[in-house]
């Protein structure tokens, strides 16, 4: 089902554990069920595990390389302007010095490569992290790894926003839909995908941290401009789920759907088998199940699909 522009969801969350991984893949398997092609973008990339909620492998494995400098200390005429032009203050010059590179400081902007007189800098690199691409049960994935002890999170989901771009560019009508997942929080990584996204979805649970944290993700997806809807999962915890759903609505926080506590999901999520998933055996009559179709019955009418 092709020859319209791909719409672009981004399921976020300010805090971790609310389930936000479950329903992006959900949602996607959704689409799928209906013939839509759909690629899953594990954005999460210091803790991705689409791949273990679909049961599948990590395939495809590539480097993410980033530039770190090279100073060669026979051709350095020790002027620092390297130094002197690093925004960053990754160079330290003393005078008549080679200049001592702070790697965690770098930026990678490669500018002290290109202004060097004397083109004592050479290009180095170190791996970053990893992109994986796969196939697992009709759905395209790709997925973003950090290195362990790298910082630089951001360049890994620029890496994977820089695919999709090609893709977007190179094949426009080979995805109807494309899903985003985030790391949880409000930082530069969960930015770079809302900004990508036509929507984005938050997903909370009804309590005081879920709240908190949801109105936390809200600022920055109202900073950006983008529309939201909000799904609370776990609904029923605690027997909450009225009283937060009407907290929600009197901020004028739209809902797109709740999930109760479901015996189900539980399953499906311990078992790598999307409920939602054509092939998954679970009861369609089950209080999980029924809340995801209405999830997705109203996502398609938000995103007018076919337009």
């Amino acid at each position: 089902m092709t020859g319209i522009k791909p719409k672009t969801i981004c399921i976020t969350g300010g805090k971790g554990g609310t389930g936000k991984t479950l329903c992006a893949v959900n949602i996607a398997v959704m689409f799928k069920n209906e013939g839509y092609n759909v690629l899953l973008i594990d954005g999460d990339v210091e803790n991705p595990n689409t791949y273990l909620l679909l049961n599948g492998e990590l395939e495809n494995k590539r480097e993410v390389p980033f530039f770190m400098p090279k100073i060669d200390e026979d051709k350095c005429s020790r002027c620092g302007i390297c130094a002197q032009n690093c925004t960053n203050h990754a160079l330290l010059y003393i005078d008549d010095s080679i200049p001592i590179l702070m790697s965690s400081l770098c930026s990678g902007c490669k500018l002290c490569y290109k202004i060097c007189p004397e083109k004592a800098i050479e290009a180095d690199f170190k791996t970053l992290g990893w992109l994986y691409s796969t196939e697992i049960l009709g759905l395209t994935l790709f997925v973003g790894e950090l290195k362990p002890a790298e910082a630089r999170s951001a360049g890994i989901v620029e890496a994977l926003l820089e695919n999709l771009e090609n893709i977007i560019k190179n094949e426009p009508n080979k995805f109807d839909v494309i899903i985003l997942d985030t790391a949880p929080g409000a930082h530069c990584d969960v930015e770079l995908l809302i900004e990508m996204a036509d929507v984005s979805i938050p997903i909370t649970e009804p309590t005081r941290f879920g709240k908190l944290d949801l109105k936390r993700i809200m600022e920055l997806i109202n900073l950006l401009e983008k529309d939201c809807k909000v799904i609370v999962n776990r609904s029923s915890l605690l027997g909450f789920r009225d009283q937060f759903l009407d907290e929600l609505q009197e901020e004028n926080i739209e809902i797109l759907g709740d999930i109760p506590m479901d015996a189900d999901i539980v399953d499906s999520y311990c078992q790598g088998t999307p409920i939602m998933d054509n092939n998954s055996g679970y009861d369609n009559n089950g209080a999980g199940f029924i809340a995801f179709t209405n999830i997705y019955e109203n996502l398609k009418k938000w995103i007018n699909l076919n337009e």
